[in-house]
């Protein structure tokens, strides 16, 4: 049985060992060696005292200390004993995320350079301020904003969609007025193509009838058909009706096949403070193929800049082009600006739901990039004439469907169709 002065001697040994073990731990101290490498700083982005440092992503070692030298912070590194640094690494500021918890990283550079000496001072690579970043994004989307609300020698970017937006309906509206006087007319001749049709449906099986009567000898035109010429040319009689018919089945699907896209760029050169404009018509007769025609630089002959700069372009030129698409290439060929040309737009990421929107342009000697916020806007920038004189410009797009104007190009290619064929007889 232990004596109460033993008991009291044993608590307060035990509580000595207890409070020297907090004293280690919360002390920071560490049993091991350890040697102190210095790096510079212009912003050490809220790195904290104690932070580690890691090598490859492996903690080495502790910030001992942060002090402040000639308006640059100086980073006190203790590294681990054994551990080499080489005196090409690289010394930066890096994060556990966005917002969260800073750290000293090194990466490792190569042995030939030789190893860092203890107490050695080394230049730390700033890290970017997402403060900055942002602020510099917001500014520069403020001037964005500014530049098109401010009034240029034929009003504003936003005026002018306006007045062109308002434009584009009007011109619709005419298309409708168009197609509603027309389609009394085109509904009668939709009901007569459908009578047409189910007369050759008739007319070939009643001929599948015929033919199984010929092939089988019997009665009067079994009999008739021991003439070995009447009966080829009952056959070829047969098959020419069959090859009208598969031809007007096939000219009555082009009505539906063909797809009408109105196109209008809006293009601003800053250079000369002077807009001009590009309309057109394409029209996809089937996939992979297009044609289309319009004109380009509209605007009156005797328009001048005003400002600053010359304005190099022509006015008033015409674009009429033959197309091909294949993937994520798009290339036209024909006629650009009243000149012989081409014109190709890759969509690198044309398979990804978003990647599919991003487009790079060129024709001739123009470069441009264009981004599409809706699938009837997009918005972008170009230059022209990289040969020459390069002018860059704010570049603006809207295109959209016109399924009236498809149905009357599909109605006008039927009835060319069909006057082809009277032509024949």
């Amino acid at each position: 049985m232990l004596s109460l002065e033993a008991k009291v001697g044993a608590f307060v040994v035990t509580g000595l060992v207890l409070l020297a073990a907090a004293i280690f731990l919360l002390g920071e101290y560490h049993l091991e060696k350890r040697y102190t490498i210095y790096a510079t700083f212009h912003d050490v982005a809220n790195l904290n005292k104690n932070a580690p440092v890691k090598l490859s992503g492996v903690e080495v070692g502790q910030v001992a200390d942060i002090v402040l030298i000639d308006s640059q912070a100086k980073v006190v590194m203790a590294i681990r004993q054994g551990v080499n640094i080489y005196k090409d690494a690289e010394f930066a500021i890096g994060s556990t995320g966005i917002i969260g918890s800073k750290y000293l990283t090194i990466e490792q550079g190569h042995s030939d350079a030789g190893i860092i000496s203890p107490h050695s001072t080394v230049i730390g690579r700033d890290p970017v301020s997402i403060e900055k970043a942002l602020a510099t994004a917001l500014n520069s989307l403020q001037n964005l904003m500014g530049e098109f609300s401010r009034e240029g020698p034929r009003g504003s970017v936003t005026g002018n969609l306006q007045e062109t937006v308002a434009n584009l309906r009007e011109l619709t509206a005419n298309m409708n007025d168009l197609i509603e006087s027309t389609k009394p007319g085109l509904a009668r001749a939709m009901d007569r193509a459908d009578q047409i049709t189910a007369k050759l449906d008739q007319l070939l099986a009643k001929s599948n009838e015929m033919m199984t009567g010929l092939s089988s000898d019997k009665g009067a035109v079994g009999a008739l058909l021991h003439d070995e010429k009447l009966k080829e040319d009952v056959k070829q009689t047969v098959a020419s009706v069959k090859e009208a018919a598969g031809a007007a089945k096939d000219v009555l699907g082009r009505i539906t096949q063909f797809r009408v896209y109105w196109n209008y760029d809006w293009r601003y050169e800053h250079a000369v403070r002077s807009s001009r404009a590009d309309i057109g018509l394409k029209i996809v007769p089937r996939e992979g193929r297009y044609y289309y025609i319009g004109g380009s630089n509209l605007a009156n002959i005797s328009d001048q800049p005003s400002g600053r700069g010359t304005d190099y372009a022509q006015k008033n030129r015409v674009d009429g082009l033959l197309g091909f698409v294949r993937g994520p290439f798009d290339l036209g060929v024909g006629v650009l600006r009243s000149g012989g040309g081409a014109r190709l737009t890759v969509t690198p990421f044309h398979k990804h739901p978003l990647g599919n929107r991003l487009s790079v342009v060129a024709q001739a000697y123009d470069l441009g990039i264009m981004a599409r916020i809706h699938r009837i806007f997009g918005m972008g920038a170009r230059v022209e004439d990289l040969q020459e004189v390069k002018r860059y410009q704010t570049w603006a797009n809207i295109t959209f469907e016109d399924q009236d104007v498809a149905y009357l190009f599909g109605m006008v290619s039927f009835g060319a169709a069909g006057t082809k064929g009277r032509s024949k007889k």
